[in-house]
C-alpha cells in the first residue's frame, strides 16, 4: 500500500489502528443510537444487550486492541494482516478462560460455561466479520505495496 513516502506509511498504520477499534466503536455507536431514539428491535434485544456485549467482550478486547494498536506501528503490512486473521482466535483464548473464571468465582460454572461457549462462537463470527470489513476497506484503498 505504501509508495515509499512516510505519509503513506503513516496512513497505513492509521488505517489499521482505526480498524482495530471497530469492534468497540460500532457497538458503542449502536448503543447510543438505540438509546437516543428509544428504538426497540422486533426481537426485543435493545441497547442493554449491546451494552452487556461491550462489558463482557469489550473490556477484554480493549486490552488486546490497546496492545495491537501499539504493535502495528512500523510493522510490514503482511505481519499486520497475519495478526488481523489471528485476532478472533486470540480473543477467544482470552474470553473463554475469563468467563470460566467468573463462573468459578460466583459458583455458577455451568451457566458461565454456556456463556464461554456462546461467547466463543459469537467472537469468531463477529471477529471474522470485522476482519472481512477491514479487508474490503483495504481493497478499496487500492493495491499498494505489500512492504508497508
Amino acid at each position: 500500500m505504501s509508495s515509499g513516502s512516510p505519509r503513506d506509511d503513516v496512513s497505513i498504520y492509521a488505517f489499521y489502528r482505526a480498524c482495530i477499534w471497530l469492534p468497540v466503536l460500532v457497538p458503542t455507536v449502536l448503543f447510543a443510537v438505540v438509546r437516543a431514539f428509544a428504538l426497540r428491535p422486533a426481537n426485543g434485544i435493545g441497547g442493554e444487550a449491546v451494552l452487556y456485549s461491550l462489558v463482557w467482550g469489550g473490556l477484554p478486547y480493549a486490552v488486546l486492541a490497546t496492545w495491537a494498536t501499539w504493535w502495528v506501528g512500523g510493522r510490514p503490512e503482511a505481519q499486520i494482516r497475519r495478526l488481523m486473521f489471528l485476532a478472533p482466535p486470540i480473543m477467544v483464548a482470552v474470553f473463554v478462560p475469563l468467563a470460566l473464571l467468573v463462573g468459578l468465582a460466583v459458583g455458577a460454572v455451568v451457566p458461565f460455561a454456556g456463556v464461554a461457549l456462546l461467547g466463543g462462537i459469537v467472537i469468531m463470527l463477529l471477529g471474522y466479520a470485522y476482519v472481512g470489513l477491514t479487508v474490503l476497506l483495504r481493497l478499496s484503498l487500492g493495491p499498494g505495496d505489500d512492504s508497508a
